[in-house]
């Protein structure tokens, strides 16, 4: 639940700013373009006084709350489960009921702090049908774009957004990152009982659970492969490691603490490992048609052969003897050496350690 309410907190943020500067564009452009047009009167008065900014500041605070609000509902299995013809109109529906809980709220504000009731009958009266029909149709482009806007935002993942749009990666550049290779365990024996539609629903189910993780790990999703997932931390976070490690573990127990659902409507539990590795790596854009961030690197190569070791060692999760120098001063987990592993084209090893959490004491207090 924490991870929706970020989650709704951030696109509501981002929905106000962008209906606040799409109307404010609207009316640099429109109103002000039109202002020797206007007649002295109620409406040439609302235009030019503080009114119109109030409405301009509350109704985008509040539409891009209820928009964010609007995007989640939709999210529902329910509402996804119905074609999609009708998701349309039901999310319709929802802008719509939004504009208009929004335009009563305004009035109301106005009725009481700004307007009298003939004074706002006034400004409507002297609206021509053109200005109607002009803002109405920048109210539909504002939606349209930052449901686009939202939805883009989404397919890259939120910590990419902002550097494909100003380019941060147009150019190969250098970064420390820390990497996690998360898998789910026995996952084709899995997929052939449940077949490719449940096991879809089942590797979903797991992915949202993992995602108030994400979120408080301040750790970004790089990729989906199948059943594995690929996160990653900038190494200039100086608590990366930790977060990495207590994320991993904070999943691993919300799965068990759900084990008797999945259990009861899927017949089997999730188990995941990981593989943990930290280093330079090279970012940049990648794909003409279709473009991504795409990192390149002995980290990823090293985390990814971590992850591919956890049957041998028997353990949940792997790391690197650089990360383990950081994770073991932690006292929520202990290390242990597993073994070395040489990779390919490269002279030096790589020591394995298993990570486990701690024992909690007898009386269930950590110091």
């Amino acid at each position: 639940m924490r991870a929706l309410r970020r989650i709704v907190l951030e696109e509501a943020v981002i929905g106000a700013l962008f209906l606040l500067g799409s109307w404010y564009v609207y009316y640099l452009l429109a109103v002000w373009g039109m202002m020797d047009h206007i007649s002295d009167g109620v409406l040439r008065t609302y235009v030019t006084g503080p009114a119109i900014h109030v409405e301009m500041v509350m109704g985008s605070l509040c539409l891009g709350i209820l928009l964010a609000a609007a995007n989640h509902i939709s999210e529902v299995p329910a509402f996804r489960r119905k074609p999609v013809g009708q998701i349309i109109l039901l999310k319709g529906g929802l802008y719509l009921a939004s504009v208009v809980l929004v335009a009563v709220l305004i009035n109301v504000a106005f009725l009481l702090f700004l307007f009298s009731l003939e004074e706002i009958r006034a400004i409507f009266a002297a609206m021509s049908p053109r200005l109607l029909t002009s803002l109405g149709g920048m109210m539909v482009l504002s939606f349209l774009s930052l449901a686009f806007l939202l939805e883009v935002r989404r397919k890259v993942g939120p910590g990419n957004l902002w550097a494909l749009l100003t380019g941060r990666y147009h150019r190969p550049r250098e970064e420390a990152r820390l990497f996690l290779f998360l898998d789910l365990k026995g996952s084709t024996s899995i997929a052939e009982q449940l077949g490719h539609a449940r096991y879809s629903q089942f590797l979903r189910q797991c992915f949202q659970d993992l995602t108030e993780f994400v979120f408080d790990s301040r750790a970004q999703i790089y990729q989906f492969v199948g059943d594995e997932v690929v996160l990653t931390w900038m190494g200039k976070d100086p608590h990366a490691e930790r977060r990495g490690v207590g994320m991993f573990f904070a999943f691993k127990d919300r799965l068990a603490e759900r084990r008797e659902w999945y259990k009861s409507t899927y017949g089997f539990v999730p188990e995941f490992r990981g593989g943990m590795e930290e280093g330079l790596v090279t970012a940049t854009e990648v794909g003409d048609i279709k473009r991504e961030i795409a990192f390149h690197g002995d980290a990823l190569n090293t985390a990814s052969r971590l992850l591919e070791l956890c049957p041998k060692y028997e353990s949940s999760i792997l790391v690197s003897g650089r990360v383990q120098e950081i994770i073991a001063r932690e006292k929520d987990w202990s290390t242990q050496l597993k073994g070395t592993i040489a990779l390919r084209g490269k002279s030096q090893s790589v020591s394995v350690h298993g990570v486990e959490q701690a024992p909690v004491p007898m009386d269930g207090i950590k110091n």
